[in-house]
C-alpha cells in the first residue's frame, strides 16, 4: 500500500503542475464529485486550454484498507511554454500495475 500510495503521491506532484500554471485566469468549467464509497471524478479547464480529468474507482468498498482497492485513470494537457506543443498525457494507476502513462505531443486542439 505505501507503493501505491507513494505513486500516487508523487503523480499527483506531476500532474498538478499544468492546473496550477493555468490558474492563473481562473477555471473556465471545474466539476467535482465524490461518492459515499470513495470513487470520485473531476474536471478542470482554464481559459488557456490546459485540462485535467481523473477518476478514481473503488474497486470494493470492503477493502478500502488494503493495497489495491482503488484504481485511478485520467488525462491532462497543456502547451509546453518552450516549444509551444500541446502536450496530452493519459495515465492509470492500480495496486496490480502500479503506475503507468502515455504521451503525446503537438495534439491537434479539439
Amino acid at each position: 500500500m505505501f507503493a501505491l500510495l507513494w505513486i500516487l503521491a508523487f503523480s499527483q506532484l506531476l500532474w498538478s503542475w499544468p492546473a496550477e500554471s493555468a490558474a492563473i485566469d481562473g477555471p473556465k468549467h471545474q466539476i467535482f464529485k465524490q461518492e459515499l464509497d470513495g470513487s470520485y471524478f473531476f474536471l478542470y479547464e482554464s481559459p488557456n486550454g490546459s485540462y485535467r480529468e481523473e477518476v478514481g474507482i473503488v474497486k470494493d468498498p470492503q477493502l478500502k484498507e488494503l493495497d489495491g482497492d482503488l484504481e485511478v485513470s485520467g488525462i491532462y494537457s497543456y502547451v509546453d511554454s518552450q516549444s509551444g506543443q500541446k502536450v496530452e498525457v493519459s495515465y492509470s494507476a492500480d495496486g496490480d500495475n502500479g503506475f503507468l502513462s502515455r504521451v503525446k505531443y503537438n495534439v491537434e486542439a479539439s
